[in-house]
This record gives structure tokens, C-alpha cells and sequence, in this order.
């Protein structure tokens, strides 16, 4: 009911954290989507809210991501952050599924291996990598939240080496998966390519996609991806957009 009240209000950053303290018990955050429930802790009330908001603000494209699943069924979430759709997936899938979460971020990774762990997630893979075009060191910015592509003006304390991977490379010992979602701040158009023969793959159903076209490289817009989508054998479900992000929901 709170959180309903939450929603029609359109409240501001501040009056979202009072609320999801309201809402809260010991700074556990209970939610139910898809029939499933699932608890989110976060080191901040900040935190809490930020996870509240998407639960709030994205509904749609969660469900979306999720609702063709089915038990036993494997979901790639890369991007994972601090794991509402990992979670989720986890307990959609059942013991006999898996869940691959990808998240190169120290401070998220935290919070995911603790909700992972009050929500006894054993089928759930955690890579501490991010994906990309091919296989080496990329530079990110780092910020409180998670991780995006580097820029000239970042300072030079928020820049980070970590381990890229091409996503085809790390899952060639793991079932394909049925259902796929990317948000990774403006690296869509690598972590694509690095997975294209996982999502060529017909045994891929859904796809769902964050596209950010603010963060995309010069040489790469919207279009580049819808098509490279398409090529992959997928039918664009639906489009729809927040803020400045575009949600692609795509499928088989």
C-alpha cells in the first residue's frame, strides 16, 4: 500500500528513502513480482531506494524479462547490479535452473553476495567480470552506483581496470540461456557482439535491453542495435522509454 501511495506521488529522492525505511524491516526490502517473493538488503538507506525505484519505475520491464520463464530454464542477467533480477530469476527457475549474474563493480558486487545469501539463491552463478566485444582489460568509471564507459571528464581516482570477457567465451560450459537482460551503461553494442552467438541461438526466447543512447560510442546509435538484434534472430516485442533510457524487449 505504501509503496503504491509511493508511486502515484511521484516522490522526490528524499521522501523515497523515508518511505522505504517505512517499508523496510531491519533494512530488508520484502517484495513480491511474478508470484515469487524476495528480500533486497543494501548497505544505505540511499541504496534501498535506488532498489525500490527500479521495483517502482520498471515494473514492466522487469516482468517483461522475466515472465517467459519457466522452471529449469537458465537467465543471463548481465549488468546485475545489485541483483532485482537475478533474484527474482533465481526463484522463477528453481533448483533445477540457473541464474548468471555479471557485475564488475566492487561496491554492488557486496550487496548482490548478500542477497544472494539471505535469499538462498545455491542455483545463482555470480562473475565478477564485465562483458564485452572480446576478451582483455577495459577502463570504467566507477561511481557509487555501479560502472559505465569511461569519459574525458571523469577523474582519474573513478577510472578502473577490470577483466573483460566476451560473453560467448564464459558461458561455453553453461546451458543457453532462455531469457537474457543487458544494462551496462553504454557498452550494449559490445556486450552484443561478445555474445552473438548465444543470442543467435534459437534456445534464447526473450531478450531485454537498457539502451543508452547518450553513453553509446560516436560510431554506434540505436539503429546499429535494433538491427544487430534483429540479425540475431529476434522480433523487437516493444520499446518504451524512461528518463533517457530505452527499454528493447525482443523475442523468438
Amino acid at each position: 500500500m505504501i509503496r503504491s501511495v509511493g508511486a502515484w506521488l511521484h516522490i522526490n529522492h528524499l521522501g523515497r528513502r523515508v518511505y522505504c525505511w517505512l517499508l523496510s524491516s531491519g533494512g530488508v526490502l520484502e517484495v513480491s513480482c511474478l508470484g515469487v517473493e524476495a528480500s533486497f538488503k543494501t548497505n544505505s538507506t540511499k541504496q534501498l531506494a535506488f532498489v525500490d525505484y527500479i521495483l517502482t519505475t520498471e515494473r514492466e520491464f522487469i516482468e517483461a524479462a522475466l515472465s517467459d520463464l519457466r522452471e529449469g530454464d537458465t537467465f543471463l542477467d548481465v549488468g546485475s547490479h545489485y541483483g532485482i533480477f537475478s533474484i527474482l530469476a533465481s526463484k522463477l527457475v528453481g533448483s533445477k535452473g540457473r541464474v548468471i549474474a555479471v557485475e564488475p563493480h566492487p561496491g554492488a558486487l557486496q550487496v548482490l553476495r548478500e542477497n544472494i545469501a539471505i535469499n538462498g539463491c545455491h542455483n545463482l552463478q555470480l562473475l565478477s567480470v564485465a562483458f564485452s566485444r572480446a576478451t582483455g582489460a577495459i577502463s570504467l568509471a566507477f561511481n557509487e552506483n555501479g560502472a559505465g564507459p569511461q569519459s574525458a571528464t571523469d577523474p582519474e581516482c573513478a577510472v578502473h581496470t577490470v577483466q573483460g570477457v566476451a560473453g560467448d567465451e564464459a558461458l561455453q560450459s553453461v546451458p543457453v540461456p532462455a531469457a537474457a537482460k543487458i544494462d551496462v551503461e553504454g557498452q550494449e553494442y559490445a556486450v552484443l557482439m561478445g555474445l552473438k552467438r548465444t543470442l543467435s541461438n534459437e534456445c534464447c526466447r526473450r531478450l531485454c535491453l537498457e539502451i543508452h543512447p547518450s553513453l553509446l560510442p560516436p560510431d554506434i546509435d540505436q539503429d546499429t542495435i535494433r538491427a544487430f538484434v534483429r540479425d540475431c534472430g529476434f522480433q523487437i516485442l516493444s520499446e518504451s522509454v524512461r528518463s533517457l533510457t530505452v527499454h528493447l524487449v525482443a523475442g523468438r
